[in-house]
């Protein structure tokens, strides 16, 4: 035997970056799996195959050993998740001869693990089993009962709090096969002490978002244009810009780290592959551009402006990009327990708002189960409703405890490609977007700034705007913010909520201008209701550059005369 520790599993060989171009047929099979408690089909990609092996060494000793069960070794590339490759079948496969070749590789003693890839979700993207459970069980469950729960299951606790859920465990089996974990699954969830149970999939979500080729797009016409279908900006930032301490988590691939144009603070990786929440290799770059539609910097001379440029957005890696053969083919790979510990990460870090602009993969029970108790924690979610142009909106947007949002054109109406329909919250400008990109030739392009199309970069002006409403009160829930988001978007289409624009186009200024809070004397940096020599003292102390200060009254980066005269001009007790 050549591997101490290998698993298998079928999946997609892809080479474009357009998923109509995609070389993998979509095969019905009669697998199902649970979602929510809702039984969802699975399909299947024949084509190829994915091996894990714990400690790999290189792509090329693998291939000695699959050889011998039909595979092509030559057309091994590494997966994002820490020990898996994938690989080609030599000659044509069915989903019967899959299953066969899946039992097969896991009784020759030269792997652990195998399973076919599925295929799930809007876009039939791969979806692959794992010899790892994640179960839920009943947080009153007595100790013996628990115990012989666990003695009932072939494996040992990896996490006892996965993701810190309360009663979310993840536990790693000794199965040998898909089919063994599939049906241990399904008999786990028909117990009543069991709330769900699943596998720790690994799957594959899509960016929403692309780069247009037309470049006469109107520079930032989403804030403001003469038309007046915008978010109106202007007005949202005479009475806020945002305020550094509210915080909107990127889930994506990662957020460039040093961008001069970004207002973050350091992200996290949840993928194994790094230690920050930056972009890992040159297909990575959505989430820095996603970012800056948030946090871009306001009046820095460079680059691009965010709809809520005080505030400060954080990196969150729960994907990497995926690559065949130096081929960026426009897709992301997550696992269940990566986006989990992300989500708890977030609540952890006190962010108040989180966004989600990917898409089209399968939905999963406990990624949805931790979308739900953060919610409940206070985090507010967003997330992209999709690109392909069709009703049904993609998970996770589609899943309750996300707002999804369309996006819409400079004309105001819906963009030809964005995805609408049942579930949809509100929709913004996500046409021609100028945005921040990955510094030098990481990223879209070779510049620090592209322009670009998707509901990708509809979803985080709206979880701006959400962060501009924390600003002015950051005692506010998630509740109260989707009802004031709904109730200040303008409407469109159809007269009131509609499954085109759901409430409507979002608009920052009525948002902000509908929280009612008492506004803070200007340069009262003391507390003291009145403006006075302590706090001209203050100003003086901070004179000179200072991003994101009390003192910095203008916003524009530096403690100067002019926030002096400011300061001056509100002198005496606060009305």
């Amino acid at each position: 035997m050549i591997f101490n520790h290998l698993a298998c599993a079928a999946t997609i060989g892809l080479m474009s970056a357009s998923l109509s171009a995609m070389p993998w047929e979509v095969v019905p099979t009669d697998y199902t799996r649970m979602v929510d408690g809702q039984e969802v089909p699975l399909s299947m990609d024949v084509s190829r195959i994915a091996c894990f092996q714990s400690g790999i060494v290189s792509p090329t000793t693998a291939g000695r050993s699959l050889a011998s069960h039909g595979l092509n070794k030559d057309t091994i590339v590494p997966s994002s998740s820490s020990g898996w490759m994938y690989a080609e079948f030599i000659n044509g496969q069915t989903v019967q001869s899959v299953a066969e070749s899946v039992l097969s590789i896991a009784q020759s003693g030269d792997v652990d693990f195998a399973s076919p890839v599925f295929l799930s979700g809007t876009q039939s993207l791969p979806w692959i089993v794992t010899r790892d459970i994640i179960v839920s069980v009943d947080p009153a469950l007595t100790i013996g009962a628990r115990a012989d729960l666990l003695a009932s299951i072939p494996g040992g606790v990896i996490e006892e709090q996965l993701g810190g859920m309360d009663g979310v465990m993840l536990i790693e089996t000794d199965l040998t096969n898909a089919f063994e974990v599939l049906k241990l699954v399904k008999s786990l969830e028909s117990r009543p002490e069991i709330r769900f149970a699943q596998t720790d999939a690994i799957w594959w979500a899509m960016p929403q978002g692309n780069v247009p080729n037309d470049p006469l797009w109107p520079q930032m016409w989403g804030h403001e244009q003469a038309s007046d279908q915008d978010m109106d900006a202007l007005g949202a930032w005479a009475v806020t810009t945002g305020a550094p301490d509210i915080l909107v988590a990127v889930f994506d691939d990662g957020l460039d780290q040093d961008h001069p144009d970004m207002n973050q603070m350091p992200g996290y990786n949840f993928t194994g592959s790094g230690n920050d929440g930056d972009h890992e290799d040159e297909c990575d770059g959505h989430g820095t551009c996603v970012a800056s539609c948030v946090s871009s910097r306001l009046d820095n001379g460079i680059g691009t402006v965010g709809i809520a440029p005080s505030c400060r957005t954080v990196g969150m890696k729960i994907f990497n990009s995926v690559s065949f053969f130096g081929f960026c083919l426009g897709f992301l790979e997550s696992q269940d327990s990566w986006t989990v510990a992300g989500l708890n990460q977030a609540v952890a870090i006190n962010a108040k708002v989180t966004n989600s602009s990917w898409g089209g993969g399968a939905a999963s029970t406990v990624v949805n189960a931790a979308f739900d108790s953060s919610r409940a924690a206070g985090v507010l979610h967003v997330a992209a409703a999709g690109n392909d142009g069709t009703t049904t909106i993609s998970w996770p947007a589609s899943h309750g405890s996300l707002l999804a949002v369309s996006a819409l054109s400079s004309s105001g109406n819906l963009a030809s490609f964005s995805t609408s329909g049942i579930g949809l919250f509100c929709s913004a400008p996500g046409e021609g977007i100028w945005c921040a990109d990955a510094v030098g030739a990481d990223g879209f392009g070779t510049g620090d700034t592209t322009q670009i199309d998707g509901t990708s970069f509809a979803s985080p002006y709206v979880a701006g705007v959400a962060a501009l409403v924390f600003s002015m009160d950051p005692a506010l829930g998630p509740d109260q913010v989707e009802a004031i988001l709904s109730e200040t978007a303008v409407d469109r289409g159809a007269a009131g909520y509609d499954t085109q624009y759901g409430w409507g186009f979002v608009n920052a200024q009525a948002a902000v201008e509908a929280v009612d809070v008492e506004t803070p004397c200007e340069g009262d940096f003391d507390g003291n209701d009145s403006v006075d020599v302590n706090d001209i003292l203050s100003l003086i102390s901070a004179f000179g550059p200072c991003q994101d200060c009390t003192e910095d009254l203008d916003g524009n980066g530096a403690v100067d005369v002019n926030d002096l005269l400011a300061l001056i001009s509100s002198y005496g007790p606060c009305e």
